[in-house]
């Protein structure tokens, strides 16, 4: 039977179909640093809440959004018809926190380093949706077979990204692993996407003010400069524009915004700091304290009442 190949996005599955790699392919996309991932729920809730999520920041439509998962998701159940499964994974946040999921999912339907089919990984620290398709091969050359201890790690990593108390969370991301060397470095970027204990801010929510701090952008300009304040790229241009229109609302918006959308990418127009995102940057005044949070992430629902924050080390609850 071909080889199954589950690879981060569109653009890596085009490349790896143009390129000689036999097998089939199938692109996994969910930004799961975003949003409710509950433990809890079983499989039909779960991906109920996750489109619902993605709908609601704009990731496309109910039936879009539910079809794409029907697909992605009836590759991964096949995964015992085929003679070898190859996962291809990113060192980034974006492209962990799928790895663990899928690699907890195998874990729990039976694959094991010794169970057949043969289970393999290409990771490190190449971008792989810009790479041309004959740059595949080589990488493809040097996959390495998935072991126990891989499925073992990522299952007790994406349980704790599930989890209502996320602290697991910190003494993970403390621990680096030879067995996935990114990971741990992927979860301190997801812990940082908590909000901040200084002034309620997450670090992206941050990292725009500061931008902005020294002048209007326009989307597209303000996108391109926080990228460049990351150590691993994660974020596509929805996810971001998500979070500029979440600094826009509430009683006391930190951004005003005076765009015209455009189809297929990020609106024109400028984004400015308003004088109360100039106090919640400099810690004169809280972002949770003038706007409130109803907020998921994964198993973490981050509420006015009860939010966990970071500290820049650890967690620390706010009731």
């Amino acid at each position: 039977m071909p080889i199954l190949h589950i690879v981060n996005g569109d653009s890596t599955r085009e490349g790896l179909e143009r390129s000689s790699i036999p097998g089939t392919f199938c692109s996994w996309s969910d930004v799961l640093h975003e949003g409710p991932a509950p433990a809890s729920a079983s499989p039909e809730e779960w991906r109920r809440i996750r489109v619902a999520h993605l709908v609601s920041e704009g990731y496309g439509s109910p039936r879009d959004i539910e079809n794409q998962y029907a697909r992605e998701d009836a590759a991964l159940e096949r995964w015992r018809d085929h003679d070898e499964v190859v996962l291809w994974f990113e060192h980034d946040l974006y492209d962990q926190l799928i790895l663990i999921k899928h690699l907890a999912w195998l874990g729990a339907h039976g694959a094991s380093a010794a169970a057949r089919p043969k289970l393999s990984l290409v990771c490190d620290d190449t971008y792989l949706g810009p790479l041309q398709p004959q740059q595949f091969p080589s990488l493809f050359a040097m996959r390495e077979p998935i072991t126990g201890a891989q499925i073992d790690l990522a299952s007790r990593a994406w349980a704790a990204v599930c989890a209502e108390d996320p602290r697991q969370l910190v003494a993970l991301a403390a621990t680096e692993s030879r067995e996935l060397p990114f990971l741990a470095g992927a979860l301190r970027r997801y812990l940082e996407e908590f909000p901040s204990t200084v002034n309620g801010l997450t670090r992206s929510e941050q990292g725009m003010l500061a931008i902005l701090a020294e002048g209007e952008r326009s989307p597209v300009e303000l996108f391109a400069a926080l990228t460049r304040t990351e150590e691993r790229i994660f974020m596509g241009d929805v996810t971001f524009w998500a979070i500029v229109k979440r600094l826009n609302r509430g009683p006391h918006p930190l951004v005003t915004l005076d765009v015209r959308d455009r189809a297929g990418t990020l609106p024109s127009g400028a984004v400015r700091i308003t004088e109360t995102g100039r106090d919640v940057l400099a810690g004169r005044a809280d972002q949770i304290a003038l706007n409130g949070i109803d907020r998921w992430k994964g198993g973490v629902h981050l509420t006015s009442s009860h939010c966990w924050r970071w500290t820049g080390t650890t967690l620390a609850i706010a009731d």
